[in-house]
């Protein structure tokens, strides 16, 4: 299989991964605050701050981290591609954490129009992002 083709399978995978992972986490945790008995259901304010600043936080680390994976034209190609990856994914990770907001309003408020505009939002990122045979090699001359 060429590398491209298997980064972009990476790709696809790595945002239907993270996307049903955060839905289900928020789901998760939404239903625990809205239990039985529990009384009324806490404000989302607090959550929305909350995903700010953890989008903020991952954010920072993970663009630290991706300024230092950068081509090397005396690697091998393999060891390039791998970087290539690695960097993708951590934009990517870092990207996903944008389409926290819509699905925490979803649990708020249940309406369809949050989760399609989730949906929407990570169709959205996979098209814009994807990676491209030009794509690798502007970073590999960059």
């Amino acid at each position: 299989m060429e590398p491209i083709r298997l980064t972009q399978i990476i790709h696809v995978v790595q945002y239907l991964l993270q996307a049903a992972l955060m839905a289900a986490l928020v789901m998760w945790a939404g239903g625990g605050l809205n239990g039985p008995g529990a009384g009324p259901p806490p404000s989302l304010g607090p959550y929305v701050i909350l995903a700010a600043l953890l989008v903020l936080m991952v954010g920072s680390s993970l663009y630290t981290i991706s300024r230092y994976l950068r081509p090397n034209l005396r690697r091998p190609s393999a060891e390039n591609h791998r970087v290539f990856r690695s960097r993708l994914i951590l934009r990517n990770s870092l990207l996903g954490l944008l389409a926290l907001p819509p699905i925490l309003l979803y649990q708020e408020s249940g309406h369809f129009f949050d989760l399609l505009y989730y949906g929407v939002m990570f169709a959205g990122l996979v098209a814009l992002n994807w990676p491209t045979a030009r794509g690798y090699q502007q970073w590999l001359i960059s």
